[in-house]
């Protein structure tokens, strides 16, 4: 039997899909673990860099030893290729599996990459984290230190007063870089301390003294993953805070600042504890690129990046951000049961599907994303859409939401056949593929497995499934 699983996200779904999509779903990297997402648009393409997490299931700390690329067609980005693997290694002065956040940018007809990396000995004034920068001519290969040691020293920072303890500091993480109209660049980053210096025209050196910024009306602490972007002459820092992390942004008529706080962009995930985000405008549209555990097995150290998209208010302000499993271009949809008029298949915060009249303020508990977890005829799996990783399993013949544990016996239970309605053939029933006498069926309000015996049984086990709003 699954552990149910034991918090929450305040409990939204998404989507239903009856059939195997061909559009791409969330996370939108499915091969191998990814986090710390950041993009560029280059000759047509989207470029996709992430840190490869390699931790095993029981791991206890963050395993990092590359960086991966990927990229999109721009008029595509559902479908993603690796293109090519980049060890920490090309920093020589480095240490341990330290391939951290990172962003690279392209300046000038080069393309420079700022990273995070652990210095080489945490005794000396090189120690703990700190950022290298490598440059390229191309935004897949050659990739080489353009340096030959850190773009800055931990010790020209002071770190938070919690990493005083330790024999490493690691306020210096999580750089953003951004070229501003006037070809002045600046560069973002921290933890727990939120720091930015302009770079010289080379793009490898500070150009004048590093600053320590406060975030004017910030209701929690600065935590980390700065990004910096302009829209419309608006400057948006969006960073994490708090912890586990919430995503939030700040605006400012400078890239410089002053920075003041507008608001959550994305509320706590589900098992990461940890949040980061990139923002990427493609042809006029805009998403929001960031990593999640929904990938099987995934957690604070396994994470998975994902994307949505990104929406601005009238007055510039940013509209916040549902996670979702459907992402930018599967279709998420309702399942309503003939068992009662307006009456949808919800969920709530804990493991159980019930039944409940559509509430508008919280549609998206009222929505599924269906996929089939196992290819088959007819085959579908239902999806919270919010909580990308979770599924409807049937289970000795009890049903409940559980975490994909990666097994194939989870994915069997969490695997249903799609029938002609048992009380109306244009409509949907489902039933179970180890014991196809029970169906999915709506009982006292609640979502059950069972053998429909009578008229209203089948009526109970027919359901409409129609676009989600």
């Amino acid at each position: 039997m699954w552990t149910s699983f034991t918090r929450s996200l305040g409990a939204t779904l998404v989507g239903l899909s009856c059939a195997a999509g061909t559009l791409a779903d969330n996370p939108v990297i499915k091969e191998r673990f990814s986090a710390d997402p950041a993009a560029l648009v280059h000759d047509g393409k989207v470029y996709l860099y992430v840190g490869h997490d390699e931790a095993t299931p029981e791991g206890d700390f963050f395993v990092l030893r590359e960086w991966n690329i990927y990229s999109s067609d721009t008029d595509d980005l559902d479908n993603w290729t690796l293109e090519g693997d980049v060890p920490r290694t090309i920093f020589e002065w480095a240490e341990a599996d330290s391939a951290w956040a990172s962003q690279a940018i392209e300046h000038n007809g080069k393309f420079y990459w700022y990273t995070t990396v652990r210095g080489v000995d945490p005794e000396d004034s090189l120690g703990g984290y700190t950022l290298g920068v490598a440059v390229s001519d191309n935004p897949v290969t050659g990739w080489k230190d353009a340096l030959g040691k850190p773009l800055l020293d931990p010790a020209e920072t002071d770190p938070a007063p919690h990493m005083i303890e330790h024999s490493h500091s690691w306020d210096d993480i999580d750089p953003s870089v951004f070229v501003d109209h006037d070809g002045q660049a600046y560069l973002y980053w921290g933890n727990s301390h939120l720091y930015y210096a302009k770079l010289k025209d080379n793009m490898i050196e500070f150009d004048g003294e590093i600053h320590q910024l406060e975030i004017a009306g910030i209701p929690g602490p600065f935590t980390e993953a700065p990004w910096l972007h302009e829209k419309n002459g608006q400057y948006y820092l969006t960073f994490a805070m708090n912890y586990p992390e919430e995503l939030a942004y700040a605006m400012s008529d400078s890239p410089a600042g002053p920075w003041k706080y507008k608001g959550l962009l994305m509320d706590t995930l589900e098992d990461s504890g940890t949040s980061h985000q990139a923002i990427l405008e493609v042809d006029d549209k805009d998403y929001f690129i960031y990593h999640t555990a929904a990938l099987p097995t995934g957690g604070n150290f396994r994470r998975s990046v994902s994307i949505e998209h990104l929406n601005y208010n009238a007055d510039g302000t940013i509209a916040k951000i549902t996670p979702t499993a459907s992402g930018i271009s599967d279709t998420a949809q309702t399942l309503q049961s003939l068992a009662g008029a307006e009456q949808y298949l919800r969920y709530g915060d804990g493991s159980e599907v019930s039944l409940a009249v559509r509430n508008n303020d919280e549609h998206w508990q009222n929505v599924w994303h269906i996929k089939p977890l196992l290819a088959g005829d007819n085959t579908v799996s239902f999806q919270p859409e919010t909580r990308t990783g979770y599924y409807l399993i049937a289970d000795e013949g009890k049903l409940s939401i559980e975490r994909h544990d990666g097994s194939n016996s989870f994915a069997q239970a969490a695997t249903f056949e799609e029938v002609n309605g048992l009380s109306n053939g244009d409509l949907s029933s489902f039933r179970s593929r180890s014991d196809s006498a029970q169906y999915l069926m709506v009982k006292d309000g609640a979502l059950v497995l069972a053998k429909p015996d009578s008229a209203a049984d089948r009526k109970a086990a027919t359901f409409q499934v129609a676009a989600g709003e």
